[in-house]
């Protein structure tokens, strides 16, 4: 059997202007913000790096919170 992987949903608009605010401000050019911020692909996920290599310093990972009643997502880290 396969499971579906759902998509979670994107954070409300005015998180995402936000994100364009702080790019701005760090010079950042590679968050592509037609896609989700949510879903831990692309610009907005840095992997892990492998092992006895350092953390890299420009980790663009966010994490959000998609356990609200209505469904919505929030960014809740960076």
């Amino acid at each position: 059997m396969v499971e579906a992987q759902v998509e979670p949903p994107y954070p409300p608009d005015y998180e995402v202007r936000a994100l364009r605010e702080i790019a701005t401000e760090l010079g950042k050019k590679d968050w592509n913000y037609n896609e989700n911020p949510c879903n831990n692909k692309s610009s907005w996920f840095t992997p892990p790096p492998p092992p006895n290599v350092p953390e890299a310093i420009n980790n663009s990972t966010f994490t959000c919170n998609c356990s609200f009643p209505n469904g919505e997502c929030h960014i809740d880290g960076m």
